[in-house]
């Protein structure tokens, strides 16, 4: 005799202990009481419970009880036969019958279907779904069944999760949603498996890089939940790893462009191929510092030789036009002048001032593309050595990045920091902030001459001292500083360009003048400002490029507009005038022009009379006027005597033609047609020489015909060989 306490008979029928209680209760369960845990404990006999009871019990404390086997065995085979024909009711309702013997996973689902309904069937019989379906699972993975082998292929083995997941799948979408395409997505997600939602999720990546696993399934519900099915916040997080793993420098440039260029943007070869002689590249570029000053921070602008490695910088609160002409200037002095300038596409650095230097000097100014610091490497490349090494050892040094700074924030007392973040300015306190900007600088330039110039440079294998001494070669200078300054001088707007007027130029509102102007009114000129006077610029010749005065405001320089003024403006502009129109005047002594329509198209006609058109296939007008008028002609009898003139004048012309024919001479059309056929019986060695000589005098004559003949015969004899 086997008892059972209320609390094991609930676990079998999956249900609470105290409704097991109250079903013994108002059933009468025998029982007895035995001494248990907080006293007298009531004991069920196993032959006096329910029999869905007593099944539920014996499948999970006895599974291998053979009564209970043998009974669950019978309760399920006398159910197959309904079962099978309603699996192929189903199947004919849903027109997949035929398809059920002829696709495999067709076939699989008709498996799935069976064995759904079958548990369904058996679970209907007994009082717990979940005993039940056990007991049924248990009875199919020891294939003890008596149904079609088929199933048994089609499904070795049976879980619980199985069973559940094809109810789901069969009370939504019925028989085809038994059919899942078994083996077409193995190893992947539900994302990668439908292609929208796929596409939507790399979307979102690309637009929210650091999106999370749960609001992936948030927003793929949101936009697919009535059309795919969706996968869970875990499988998301799934997918975004797989994802990230398999795209790896694809999501790092997504996240951190900078970065990727790094460590992966391919870079063969060397920037500096072709870079064979001094000042041949320099490259220009700004970067503020990362050591906060007494006076704030600067910026650093600098220059690199690339082929020496040499280097130069000044100091400006920020990278502006002054100061990087101020680099130029200084740069120039020392090293000459460059072939080429590279810079990048910031708006100091495609100033007009900064254009307009370029092009005073003769420097061809080469701009990279957007975004695109691996274009000009050596400069940036120098800042890093830079920022990332002496720089770090002074005071005041505030770190690379955001990081860096937090960390050195970090390092202060609280006390500080609390200074820091109230105080405007206790910042540099707090960092320790000593240096001025000049004393900045002075160390630069220090720095610069005494340690970069003389350190071996690992891909020159010598310093850039040693790589200039060495290399000999003659170096473009422009040593007059006046001049220099002239040229460096700054451009007004419209990139200095100006319209000389009765009045002078007038530039940001204000009038100068100059006599030698008086030769330029109405012409475009170029200008620049006087950086000393600011009552006088620089006017050049934009096209000859050569300086023509230095304009100035009379009011500015405190110089009055005399007669004499206006008196030489005139003279000049008279003399010039003058000149130009004694040297048209010239010309048109030399040659007379008077007749050159005529004989513009007699040369015209020289060169087309012998050209001719074959005539195109032609054919008569017809129409129902036409016809009539035809018909309504009246019909002459015999031939007029004007048609009979006719006939006898070509009669005599056939007559001619054929005695010439007889004859044997040919007829030309023109002198180039019988050079021509006289060429080709020189060739052939049948010409006389009579012919010999006018073809000589020809081609003497018709140097360009002569040529064209000769190419022609040569092309022939080619072709015939």
């Amino acid at each position: 005799m086997k008892l059972f306490t209320a609390k094991e008979i609930a676990q079998a029928l999956n249900i609470t202990k105290r409704n097991v209680s109250l079903r013994a209760k108002s059933e009468n369960w025998p029982y007895e009481l035995l001494a248990g845990l907080g006293g007298k404990v009531p004991h069920y006999r196993i032959e006096g419970l329910p029999s869905d009871v007593a099944n539920a019990v014996e499948n999970v404390f006895n599974p291998n009880s053979l009564a209970a086997k043998a009974k669950n065995k019978k309760a399920l085979e006398s159910a197959i036969e309904g079962v099978e024909k309603s699996t192929v009711q189903d199947a004919r309702k849903h027109g997949l019958l035929e398809a059920s013997f002829q696709n495999e996973n067709a076939k699989r689902a008709s498996t799935s279907l069976f064995i759904l309904k079958l548990a369904q069937e058996f679970a209907c019989k007994s009082s717990s779904k979940v005993t039940a379906w056990n007991a049924f699972i248990d009875l199919y993975n020891n294939r003890e069944l008596d149904i079609n082998e088929i199933h048994y292929r089609f499904k070795p083995r049976l879980s619980y999760r199985t069973l559940l997941r094809w109810e789901k799948s069969y009370d939504k979408n019925g028989f085809q949603g038994l059919i899942t395409g078994y083996g077409k997505t193995k190893g992947k997600s539900i994302i990668d498996s439908t292609s929208e939602l796929k596409r939507y999720s790399v979307a979102l990546i690309h637009q929210f890089p650091h999106i999370k696993g749960q609001r992936l399934a948030e927003l793929l519900k949101m936009e697919f939940g009535g059309k795919y099915p969706t996968p869970s916040p875990s499988s998301c997080r799934d997918w975004l790893r797989k994802w990230k793993d398999e795209n790896k420098t694809t999501f790092l440039s997504l996240m951190d462009a900078s970065g990727w260029q790094n460590k992966h943007m391919a870079a063969f070869g060397s920037r500096s191929a072709g870079v064979e002689r001094i000042n041949q590249l320099w490259e220009f570029d700004s970067t503020p510092a990362d050591v906060m000053l007494t006076d704030g921070r600067y910026s650093i602008i600098g220059v690199i030789d690339v082929f020496t490695r040499r280097v130069k910088v000044v100091l400006k609160p920020t990278s502006n036009a002054d100061g990087i002409a101020l680099l130029i200037r200084n740069t120039i002095l020392d090293w000459g002048i460059p072939e080429v300038a590279r810079t990048d596409n910031g708006a100091d650095y495609c100033s007009a001032h900064i254009f307009a230097i370029w092009d005073a000097l003769g420097i061809h100014n080469q701009i990279t593309n957007p975004y695109s610091g691996w274009e000009k490497p050596f400069i940036e490349r120098f800042f890093r050595t830079f920022s990332h090494g002496i720089a770090e050892m002074l005071s005041g040094f505030i770190g690379h990045n955001v990081s860096d700074r937090e960390k050195i924030s970090a390092r202060l007392s609280f006390a500080q920091r609390l200074i820091e973040r109230r105080e405007k300015g206790a910042d540099r306190v707090a960092l320790d902030v000593s240096i001025s900007s000049d004393d900045f600088e002075r160390f630069i330039n220090s720095w610069l001459d005494h340690h970069y110039d003389h350190t071996e440079h690992s891909e020159l294998k010598c310093t850039p001292f040693e790589k200039y001494t060495q290399h000999r070669q003659t170096i473009k200078r422009l040593d007059n500083e006046r001049m220099l300054d002239v040229l460096l001088a700054p451009v007004p707007s419209q990139k200095g360009f100006r319209t000389v007027g009765k009045e002078g130029i007038s530039v940001e509102g204000v009038d100068y003048i100059h006599a030698e102007l008086g030769a330029y009114i109405g012409e475009r000129v170029h200008c620049r400002f006087n950086p000393d006077d600011i009552g006088k610029i620089y006017v050049f010749d934009p096209v000859k490029r050569e300086f023509i005065c230095e304009a100035f405001n009379p009011e500015l320089v405190d110089n009055d507009i005399t007669m004499s003024h206006a008196q030489e403006a005139k003279r000049i502009q008279r003399a010039r005038l003058r000149r130009e129109r004694d040297a048209i005047k010239q010309a048109a002594k030399e040659y007379d022009v008077s007749d050159v329509a005529h004989k513009f198209l007699a040369y015209r006609e020289s060169q087309t009379q012998g050209l001719t058109s074959f005539p195109k296939p032609s054919q008569q007008v017809s129409s129902g006027i036409i016809n009539s008028i035809s018909q309504a002609e009246p019909k002459a009898e015999g031939y007029s005597a004007e048609r009979k003139d006719e006939l006898a004048q070509r009669r005599d012309e056939l007559t001619a033609i054929e005695t010439i024919l007889n004859s044997g001479d040919p007829i030309y059309q023109n002198e180039h047609h019988k050079a021509r056929h006289y060429t080709q019986l020189n060739i052939d060695g049948r010409l006389g020489p009579t012919e010999k000589a006018w073809l000589h005098q020809y081609r003497r004559e018709n140097r360009r015909s002569a040529q064209m003949l000769d190419k022609l015969f040569t092309q022939t004899e080619s072709k015939g060989k």
